[in-house]
């Protein structure tokens, strides 16, 4: 996974989700080959899902940074449309579960919901120097 985002996505897989995936995997497991081989597919799957959603991780920080920008303290995404459901789904697993950000939803219809991500930016600048990752230039390059 070439390029800064994709840098920032594989530490915070590599740190946070992925962890997160093999303790259950441990936990599950009945056999030690059970749990070296669910830790490989834990960690490739959650590789395998950054790739997919590395797009609109960016876009969904590029539009978080500029809702910032703006005054605002967080983005809302309705599920109804197919790239805010990305967005929100990348945040949210990326983001929300491993503490870096907060979400609440609101029923919109049976089913489908607005999210509404609030982004903690310093614990995000934090995570991207360690991933010697410039967030800046993640998020600037965002929309181009």
């Amino acid at each position: 996974m070439p390029g800064d985002i994709d840098r920032l996505l594989k530490y915070i897989v590599h740190n946070y989700t992925a962890r997160e995936e093999i303790k259950e995997v441990e936990r599950e497991a009945s056999a030690v080959d059970d749990i070296v081989a669910g830790r490989r597919r834990a960690l490739r799957e959650e590789e395998h899902r950054a790739e997919m959603l590395a797009a609109p991780f960016r876009e969904g920080l590029r539009r978080a940074d500029a809702a910032r920008r703006a005054g605002g303290d967080a983005i809302s995404l309705d599920d109804r449309d197919p790239q805010d459901n990305l967005i929100a789904d990348a945040l949210v697993h990326f983001l929300v579960g491993p503490g870096m950000a907060t979400s609440s939803t609101r029923e919109t219809e049976p089913m489908h919901y607005i999210y509404t991500i609030a982004i903690d930016w310093d614990q995000v600048a934090a995570v991207a120097r360690r991933a010697n990752v410039d967030l800046d230039a993640v998020i600037n390059r965002a929309g181009a």
